[in-house]
């Protein structure tokens, strides 16, 4: 919704409180369902999703390189011009147990906040081993081309993006990318993009909702959570585990994007320890 707004134009207090928390609670609903057909199709549609989401990326590269000036990419932060503010007010008064600390122009809590949130879940996909032939070989090489893949999908088209344009610091926003994208390549390649967006969150709810279900079933199996997280649709997916999780989503869709970023990443910091804390348990002693 954020990249859609952004290249239409629309008003973004239009997708604010009760017609948001619908859309999501509605798009929640019907990704649980498909997540519930089966984990075969959510691994298709994953393939086919990467596919189309980094094609218009590629393009965005290729279109882009030429016209790209180096000098832009070592620019300071100018100040912000009169009756706008560098950072929203979001960031300004989002509480938290660490001071906002703001140098050369950076809020560090917020943007080491989503660097790390950008870059983990990558040990999500040990869910899976179970389901996973040859697993032994097959994970590392997956999770090593994984992350060479992530990052570069990150840097090069902000390399590119932040060359090839001019805009200030405050105009960069949620879904200001498929802005980017029309100035670059005209509208097409904006609308290929915020469709792009939107089929990989879509493709990346879906693998996480899997994964965060079939920890639940795991757990129950080894006897640490109730026995209804054991239970298995027809088509082999953790039934109470995918419910479960979609009431969670629902219940915490009316909540700030930045604010659930921060915890998340507080819960998946805590969970990291506990499996590093396993390690060192399971193989050192």
């Amino acid at each position: 919704m954020e990249y859609v707004s952004s290249v239409a134009g629309w008003d973004r207090d239009e997708f604010s409180g009760w017609t948001r928390f619908g859309s999501v609670a509605a798009i929640t609903v019907c990704l649980a369902m498909l997540n519930y057909s089966g984990l075969e199709i959510v691994g298709n549609a994953s393939l086919f999703v990467c596919v189309v989401a980094m094609s218009p990326f590629l393009i965005l590269i290729i279109v882009g390189a030429p016209k790209v000036d180096p000098s832009r990419w070592f620019q300071m932060p100018e100040d912000p011009e009169e009756g706008t503010s560098l950072f929203d007010d979001d960031f300004q008064t989002s509480p938290g147990p660490l001071p906002l600390l703001g140098l050369g122009g950076i809020l560090w809590r917020p943007y080491l906040n989503n660097m790390f949130w950008n870059l983990n879940s990558f040990d999500s996909a040990a869910s899976f081993a179970g389901e996973t032939s040859s697993a032994s070989t097959t994970y590392p090489r997956g999770v090593f081309i994984g992350l060479i893949m992530s990052i570069l999908s990150y840097l090069v088209p902000l390399l590119v993006a932040v060359g090839v344009t001019d805009y200030r610091q405050e105009e960069w926003v949620e879904g200001h990318l498929g802005a980017v994208a029309v100035d670059i390549g005209g509208k097409w390649l904006g609308g290929w993009t915020v469709f792009a967006a939107g089929i990989s969150n879509l493709a990346l709810f879906e693998a996480e909702m899997s994964a965060d279900a079939f920890k639940l079933m795991g757990m129950a199996e080894r006897g640490y959570l109730p026995k209804i997280f054991q239970a298995r649709s027809n088509y082999g997916t953790p039934t109470a585990g995918i419910l479960f999780n979609t009431i969670v989503i629902v219940a915490f869709s009316c909540a700030d994007f930045g604010q659930l970023l921060e915890l998340l990443n507080s819960v998946y910091a805590m969970s990291l320890l506990m499996e590093y804390a396993a390690f060192v348990e399971l193989r050192l002693f």
